[in-house]
């Protein structure tokens, strides 16, 4: 089944002065996906909940805050999530954990029926993370990648229960050792996201 919307969730100025997100929906571009696209950075984005937010995060209005209001039906829109940031020592940065926190609320991302989780985003058939890394494949192995484990592991309890997965990885960012891994990086890159 053919991907339709793609949502495209951009975090961190360093991965746009890069061209990383650039060349996502570059890629992006040559198929006939409608592309949306969220900038973190772009508009009045607060990675905390309010106390309002948090009040509302069980009602049945558990966007209530304007930052985030129409995050959901966007989320909801969506077949294909990407996200797109450059990680932290532990995983994402914290922009992005916040847009996690506060919009994949219950009532979008999952419900709660007798306390038990069900699937929220049936709608969405492929997740991929997109992540330039600073520390080797090694190092960000020994420490568990939080980030993508959340991507792409945890995420999987609330998509489609088929839902196809991809980790697209640029590690040890150094200049002395960039150019290759670059070059395979935006090579992987290119076949991933036309492949959707």
């Amino acid at each position: 089944m053919a991907v339709q919307v793609v949502l495209v969730l951009a975090d961190d100025p360093a991965v746009d002065d890069g061209g990383l997100r650039r060349a996502v929906e570059a890629a992006l571009a040559t198929t006939d996906h409608a592309i949306d696209v969220i900038d973190l950075y772009a508009g009045d984005f607060n990675a905390a909940m309010t106390t309002a937010g948090r009040r509302a995060y069980h009602s049945g209005q558990p966007l209530v805050e304007p930052d985030v209001a129409d995050f959901g039906s966007r989320v909801r829109a969506a077949e294909a999530l990407i996200f797109v940031y450059r990680a932290r020592w532990t995983g994402m940065p914290p922009r992005l954990k916040g847009f996690v926190d506060r919009t994949f609320v219950p009532g979008v991302g999952f419900v709660l029926v007798d306390g038990k989780l069900q699937r929220g985003l049936v709608g969405v058939r492929r997740l991929v993370a997109i992540t330039i890394h600073d520390r080797s494949r090694s190092e960000v192995l020994r420490s568990r990648d939080y980030g993508r484990r959340i991507l792409l592991r945890t995420f999987g309890l609330i998509v489609h229960p088929r839902c196809r997965r991809r980790n697209v990885a640029l590690y040890d960012t150094r200049p002395e050792r960039a150019a290759a891994a670059r070059r395979r990086f935006a090579a992987k890159l290119d076949r991933v996201l036309v492949g959707l």
